[in-house]
């Protein structure tokens, strides 16, 4: 099931690459959406797209919901077999905290919650004890997002919808004292995704304006373009967010991320090629961890567990 969403959003096309990827397994599987027709037109797929009218559940299907859109698993027969594929963790208690505890705590039809990564599932491991959570490393395609074959010019990237505010107030104080003399700002706004990744193939650093985040794709994205990352890791960003290769800052922390894009382009300044031998080996760290293949692997191993185990409570 998925949200009837025409912007560009990184949680909704997963939806469609793991469908994808089940299909590619031999698993029947299909994007789930509300609205008759309705299909995301903002990148490109073949995904197998249906809608909520056309679908029909038959034993030993598998529902799968997102963590935005729990609450309509209240007007689903009860005991429908269903997944809960939470991206982000700090979404789960924008519901009820009752319709919370009763969905992922005491739910009978609940087959497991799947997310996307280490923090995400350390969160839901501790409130809700009893559920059975796997992880899925997301994937970075290398074929779109990668360096670019030439050192890219002085440019700084960064997503104007994320932390609107701080992005305004670091962009002003080094606006202030000189330091953005002979660089230009790149905002990344309605872009598609291939878009988004020509564009960060152009530019030597990217500011990551976030808050609390299930993963963090746009600074791994521009991590393995070979951007020389600065910014909040969000919390689950900080299994990729290395002090050896970007700038991890405290959220909020203004004066510290304006003194860090200032160091950098100090750094730069005096030794030319410091962002992009860091955003290099950042690369080279995010390529290898979030491959194609592991998230394919991971996708394929825990649907195929949640999908024997369905068939075993069936026969009980």
């Amino acid at each position: 099931m998925t949200p009837d969403h025409p912007e560009p959003s990184g949680g909704i096309r997963v939806i469609y690459r793991h469908v994808d990827i089940l299909s590619a397994a031999g698993i029947s599987a299909f994007v789930l959406h509300h609205r008759p027709g309705f299909r995301c037109e903002w990148f490109e797929h073949e995904t197998r797209v249906t809608d909520i009218a056309s679908a029909t559940l038959r034993g030993g299907d598998l529902l799968v919901v997102p963590e935005v859109d729990i609450d309509l698993l209240l007007q689903l027969p009860r005991g429908t077999r269903h997944v809960i594929f939470n991206q982000n963790s700090h979404l789960t208690w924008k519901r009820p905290v009752h319709q919370v505890a009763r969905l992922y705590a005491a739910n009978p039809g609940l087959a497991g919650i799947i997310t996307v990564s280490r923090h995400n599932q350390e969160m839901l491991g501790w409130a809700f004890r009893e559920a059975l959570i796997r992880r899925v490393h997301l994937g970075i395609d290398p074929a779109l997002f990668h360096p670019g074959s030439e050192p890219s010019g002085q440019r700084i990237a960064y997503m104007p919808r994320r932390g609107r505010e701080d992005a305004r107030q670091v962009l002003e104080m080094l606006e202030a004292r000189g330091i953005l003399d002979g660089w230009e700002v790149v905002p990344l706004d309605r872009l598609t995704h291939s878009q988004v990744a020509d564009r960060l193939r152009t530019t030597r650093v990217f500011l990551a304006f976030t808050h609390q985040e299930g993963f963090g794709l746009p600074p791994a994205e521009a991590m393995a373009c070979g951007n020389y990352v600065i910014g909040n890791h969000g919390f689950a960003g900080r299994e990729f967010f290395r002090p050896e290769f970007s700038a991890p800052i405290e959220s909020g922390d203004i004066l510290g991320f304006a003194s860090a894009v200032e160091k950098a382009i100090l750094a730069e300044r005096h030794q030319p090629g410091w962002c992009r031998d860091r955003g290099l080996e950042a690369s080279r760290f995010v390529l290898s961890e979030y491959s194609p293949a592991r998230e394919r692997d991971d996708v394929t191993n825990i649907y195929s567990e949640l999908l024997l185990k369905d068939a075993a409570v069936e026969r009980v």
